[in-house]
């Protein structure tokens, strides 16, 4: 477009260019796999609760307290 003088372009007078390098990005690190599972166990003495891993954390800690009684 500038060649055609349909774009019109600052004053470069005095402007000068460098070189870009541009390096390979540096390995990023890989997280750990975890297992995961959708259960979750509360485990009392010879107890074992177990609930859906989406379990609200109040009724988890309704049955930790219920556990201990």
């Amino acid at each position: 477009m500038a060649r055609q003088g349909k774009l019109v372009l600052p004053n470069s007078e005095g402007m000068n260019f460098v070189p870009v390098e541009v390096e390979k990005p540096a390995p990023v690190a890989q997280p750990f796999a975890t297992p995961c599972s959708s259960t979750l166990d509360v485990i009392k003495g010879d107890v074992t609760v177990r609930l859906d891993a989406a379990t609200p954390a109040s009724r988890i800690a309704e049955i930790a307290r219920a556990l201990t009684k």
